[in-house]
């Protein structure tokens, strides 16, 4: 199974090394051999899409549609590498997407940038990816997302953490949802990162007791670019 996989944007299955987010990437994500992910620049693949996708951008503003495309493309590869083709990724009434039985999954994307990942259900019960730009979480929107024992935390940590904090949690409530159906608000979940392993563990600290499968996960981390890619696994 391929671990890393990053897609020439104008060719479906022609794959090359693309700088710097493969090289980064991949270099987090050599001892994951179970999870399949697949990365491009985001593009118009709106003509790849499957019929049971095409509602997905009805409506949308070009840029939105490229992105949703782009995800859904990168998707179809990845679960090609994964020895499941041919499968649509509609989206569900919950907006997220509606993967094949047997397989969980999870997209991501910034303003350049998409990345789809999968693995098989009977190796990995939740997964979750997410890509955001690390310094765009302001501090004035702090107190909405951390813990008061996160915001003590940030005060003295690396300016980059606010940013890889919120992908954190963003990519674990990804993995948990599917498996729990219940919203997790921000400051219900604490973050431990790990700078010399670029690791971390997510810490359930809300009131809903199967939530607390997020303890179980483990996390990976890094940066590229102006960007921090988290993925979040619970197997």
């Amino acid at each position: 199974m391929v671990s890393g996989s990053w897609l020439d944007d104008n060719s479906p299955m022609s794959w090359r090394e693309l700088t710097p987010l493969a090289t980064t990437v991949a270099s987090h994500i050599r001892d994951l051999p179970d999870v399949c992910l697949v990365a491009a620049p985001v593009g118009d693949h709106c003509d790849r899409l499957l019929p049971e996708e095409r509602a997905g951008v009805a409506g949308y503003a070009h840029r939105r549609a490229a992105e949703f495309s782009t995800g859904r493309h990168l998707a179809h590869c990845a679960l090609e590498d994964l020895g499941k083709p041919g499968f649509a990724i509609p989206r569900g009434a919950d907006r997220a997407p509606c993967w094949p039985a047997g397989v969980v999954g999870s997209i991501t994307h910034g303003s350049d940038w998409a990345v789809a990942g999968v693995a098989l259900a009977s190796r990995i019960r939740g997964l979750g990816i997410d890509l955001e730009g690390h310094g765009r979480v302001r501090e004035r929107l702090y107190p909405q997302l951390f813990t008061d024992r996160e915001l003590a935390m940030l005060r003295r940590a690396d300016p980059r953490q606010a940013g890889l904090m919120f992908s954190a949690k963003e990519s674990g409530y990804k993995a948990v949802h599917p498996l729990v159906g219940e919203f997790i608000p921000f400051q219900a979940a604490e973050v431990d990162v790990d700078w010399s392993s670029s690791t971390f563990r997510l810490r359930y600290v809300g009131d809903h007791a199967a939530n607390g499968i997020m303890d179980a996960g483990t996390g990976r981390f890094c940066f590229f670019e102006r960007y921090v890619f988290t993925l979040f696994m619970i197997r």
